[in-house]
Protein backbone atom coordinates (compact mmCIF):
# COMPACT_ATOMS: atom_id res chain seq x y z
CA UNK A 1 0.00 0.00 0.00
CA UNK A 2 1.22 3.49 -0.90
CA UNK A 3 2.73 5.31 2.02
CA UNK A 4 0.29 8.65 3.08
CA UNK A 5 3.00 11.28 3.03
CA UNK A 6 0.79 14.14 5.03
CA UNK A 7 -1.48 12.49 7.41
CA UNK A 8 0.74 12.58 10.41
CA UNK A 9 1.32 16.16 9.62
CA UNK A 10 -2.47 16.86 8.69
CA UNK A 11 -3.25 14.35 12.18
CA UNK A 12 -0.68 16.72 13.97
CA UNK A 13 -2.68 20.07 12.70
CA UNK A 14 -6.17 19.15 12.58
CA UNK A 15 -6.21 16.27 15.57
CA UNK A 16 -7.73 13.75 12.61
CA UNK A 17 -6.50 10.96 10.99
CA UNK A 18 -8.07 10.54 7.43
CA UNK A 19 -8.86 7.63 5.44
CA UNK A 20 -6.85 8.25 1.67
CA UNK A 21 -8.12 7.98 -1.42
CA UNK A 22 -5.62 7.36 -4.62
CA UNK A 23 -6.24 10.30 -5.80
CA UNK A 24 -5.41 11.92 -2.28
CA UNK A 25 -2.37 9.74 -2.40
CA UNK A 26 -0.93 10.39 -5.75
CA UNK A 27 -1.25 13.88 -5.09
CA UNK A 28 0.63 13.37 -1.91
CA UNK A 29 3.25 11.83 -3.30
CA UNK A 30 3.21 14.59 -6.48
CA UNK A 31 3.52 17.32 -3.41
CA UNK A 32 6.32 15.45 -1.85
CA UNK A 33 8.97 14.79 -4.85
CA UNK A 34 8.36 18.66 -5.86
CA UNK A 35 9.24 19.57 -2.47
CA UNK A 36 12.19 16.77 -2.34
CA UNK A 37 13.06 18.47 -5.73
CA UNK A 38 12.85 22.00 -4.72
CA UNK A 39 14.99 21.04 -1.73
CA UNK A 40 17.82 19.24 -3.42
CA UNK A 41 18.60 21.66 -6.01
CA UNK A 42 18.91 23.98 -3.57
CA UNK A 43 22.08 21.80 -2.28
CA UNK A 44 23.50 20.18 -5.88
CA UNK A 45 25.24 21.92 -8.36
CA UNK A 46 27.33 20.61 -11.13
CA UNK A 47 30.45 20.98 -9.02
CA UNK A 48 29.30 18.44 -6.89
CA UNK A 49 29.53 15.54 -9.38
CA UNK A 50 32.30 14.51 -11.42
CA UNK A 51 33.41 15.56 -14.70
CA UNK A 52 30.92 15.22 -17.72
CA UNK A 53 28.24 14.51 -15.81
CA UNK A 54 25.03 16.75 -17.06
CA UNK A 55 23.50 18.08 -14.00
CA UNK A 56 20.59 20.38 -16.13
CA UNK A 57 19.56 17.20 -17.98
CA UNK A 58 19.17 14.97 -14.93
CA UNK A 59 17.05 17.81 -13.47
CA UNK A 60 15.14 18.33 -16.77
CA UNK A 61 14.33 14.44 -16.47
CA UNK A 62 13.55 15.07 -12.86
CA UNK A 63 10.89 17.87 -13.87
CA UNK A 64 9.80 15.69 -17.09
CA UNK A 65 8.43 12.93 -14.52
CA UNK A 66 6.76 15.38 -12.24
CA UNK A 67 5.09 17.05 -15.04
CA UNK A 68 3.72 13.57 -16.64
CA UNK A 69 2.73 12.41 -12.96
CA UNK A 70 0.55 15.95 -12.59
CA UNK A 71 -1.18 15.56 -16.33
CA UNK A 72 -1.94 11.71 -15.28
CA UNK A 73 -3.78 13.03 -12.04
CA UNK A 74 -5.53 16.09 -13.64
CA UNK A 75 -6.85 13.43 -16.05
CA UNK A 76 -8.17 10.96 -13.35
CA UNK A 77 -11.83 10.73 -13.58
CA UNK A 78 -13.75 10.84 -9.73
CA UNK A 79 -17.11 12.04 -8.48
CA UNK A 80 -15.53 13.01 -4.86
CA UNK A 81 -15.74 16.85 -4.70
CA UNK A 82 -12.22 16.79 -2.74
CA UNK A 83 -10.52 14.48 -5.19
CA UNK A 84 -12.11 16.75 -8.26
CA UNK A 85 -10.10 19.57 -6.59
CA UNK A 86 -6.92 18.57 -6.36
CA UNK A 87 -7.06 16.55 -9.92
CA UNK A 88 -7.28 20.15 -10.57
CA UNK A 89 -5.23 21.35 -8.64
CA UNK A 90 -2.36 18.65 -10.40
CA UNK A 91 -3.64 20.54 -13.79
CA UNK A 92 -2.73 23.75 -12.71
CA UNK A 93 0.87 22.66 -11.14
CA UNK A 94 1.38 20.72 -14.47
CA UNK A 95 0.83 24.12 -15.71
CA UNK A 96 2.98 25.71 -13.09
CA UNK A 97 6.30 23.46 -14.26
CA UNK A 98 5.53 23.35 -17.98
CA UNK A 99 5.46 27.54 -17.67
CA UNK A 100 8.44 29.39 -19.79
CA UNK A 101 8.14 32.41 -18.51
CA UNK A 102 7.47 34.23 -15.32
CA UNK A 103 4.02 35.71 -16.56
CA UNK A 104 3.04 31.56 -17.73
CA UNK A 105 4.11 31.03 -13.79
CA UNK A 106 2.60 33.58 -12.62
CA UNK A 107 -0.77 32.87 -14.15
CA UNK A 108 -0.38 29.24 -13.55
CA UNK A 109 -0.50 30.46 -9.41
CA UNK A 110 -3.22 32.81 -9.67
CA UNK A 111 -5.41 29.80 -11.19
CA UNK A 112 -4.14 27.90 -8.57
CA UNK A 113 -5.03 30.95 -5.37
CA UNK A 114 -8.74 30.44 -7.12
CA UNK A 115 -8.29 26.42 -6.40
CA UNK A 116 -7.37 27.79 -2.95
CA UNK A 117 -10.35 29.62 -2.37
CA UNK A 118 -12.42 26.55 -2.71
CA UNK A 119 -14.24 24.88 0.28
CA UNK A 120 -12.12 21.31 0.91
CA UNK A 121 -11.42 20.00 4.46
CA UNK A 122 -8.49 20.43 6.57
CA UNK A 123 -6.62 17.43 4.86
CA UNK A 124 -7.38 18.51 1.37
CA UNK A 125 -6.21 22.10 2.21
CA UNK A 126 -3.16 21.49 3.69
CA UNK A 127 -2.15 19.20 0.67
CA UNK A 128 -3.14 22.31 -1.08
CA UNK A 129 -1.48 24.82 0.78
CA UNK A 130 2.00 22.29 0.51
CA UNK A 131 1.44 22.51 -2.96
CA UNK A 132 1.08 26.14 -3.05
CA UNK A 133 4.00 26.43 -1.46
CA UNK A 134 6.36 24.55 -4.11
CA UNK A 135 4.77 27.00 -6.54
CA UNK A 136 5.92 30.31 -4.39
CA UNK A 137 9.52 28.40 -4.28
CA UNK A 138 9.45 27.97 -8.24
CA UNK A 139 8.56 31.57 -8.60
CA UNK A 140 11.10 32.74 -6.00
CA UNK A 141 13.59 30.54 -8.22
CA UNK A 142 12.77 32.15 -11.88
CA UNK A 143 12.89 35.83 -10.57
CA UNK A 144 15.92 35.39 -8.37
CA UNK A 145 17.54 33.55 -11.55
CA UNK A 146 15.88 35.85 -13.86
CA UNK A 147 14.86 33.07 -15.99
CA UNK A 148 13.06 29.41 -15.85
CA UNK A 149 15.67 27.42 -15.96
CA UNK A 150 16.82 26.37 -12.44
CA UNK A 151 13.50 25.39 -10.99
CA UNK A 152 11.96 23.09 -14.24
CA UNK A 153 12.13 22.08 -17.29
CA UNK A 154 14.76 24.60 -19.93
CA UNK A 155 12.65 26.01 -23.02
CA UNK A 156 13.96 23.40 -24.89
CA UNK A 157 13.16 20.42 -23.32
Amino acid sequence: MPKDYFNDAIERVTGQNFSASPQSLMFEHLVSNMQSTLDEEVFFDDTDWPDGFDWQCETDNVWEGLAEDAIMLARFRTRMPADKLLCRAAGVIHRAIRSKSPIELEAAQVKFAQIMQSTASARVYFMLEEAELCLEQMAERAVANGSLNDFGLTPDA
